[in-house]
């Protein structure tokens, strides 16, 4: 199924225990889909997908009649990211926590593409290594930013142009 989320989803079905900057996003889009569904727990955003996290996915599952299975595959991100949209309207959010070497998924993919408009050999693969790295110093040192190599709420709001 194709994604229609923002960023669309990168293949990784997340799951209890998972850790990233996409399950910050995750628990992002559970926190506002709260407007629509009061009874979803409110979150702590910091990308660690715990039993919270756990029961709040179950939980946006039954009430939106998808398979209650915990996971966060294409059909619940797409569900997650519509009722976020409803909300909030369509488009990128910053995900709540900084991407750093290590880190992989649909978020880091994104910022690749956005990167990509001034490093145009770096490689959309959704890995943050060391030239995505590489890519976001350079882009820091251009926007006179602390050039850290650290996709932080600063960086991030330069690169989206919020």
């Amino acid at each position: 199924m194709p994604s229609n989320a923002m960023p669309a989803f990168g293949g990784t079905i997340w799951r209890e225990g998972s850790e990233s900057s996409d399950v910050a996003l995750i628990q992002l889009w559970l926190n506002e889909a709260r407007v629509r569904y009061p009874e979803l727990p409110r979150l702590t955003v910091d990308g660690k997908f715990g039993p919270d996290t756990l029961r709040a996915v179950r939980m946006f599952q039954k009430l939106t009649g998808l398979a209650e299975d915990g996971a966060v595959g294409p059909d619940t991100w797409d569900a997650l990211y519509a009722a976020y949209a409803a909300v909030r309207g369509a488009g990128e959010i910053w995900p709540g926590i900084s991407m750093r070497r290590g880190d992989a998924g649909a978020t880091v993919r994104s910022a690749q593409a956005k990167l990509r408009l001034l490093v145009p050999w770096l490689a959309e693969d959704g890995r943050y290594g060391a030239d995505t790295a590489n890519a976001v110093m350079a882009y820091q040192v251009v926007k006179n930013l602390k050039p850290d190599g650290v996709l932080g709420y600063e960086t991030w709001q330069l690169l989206y142009g919020a």
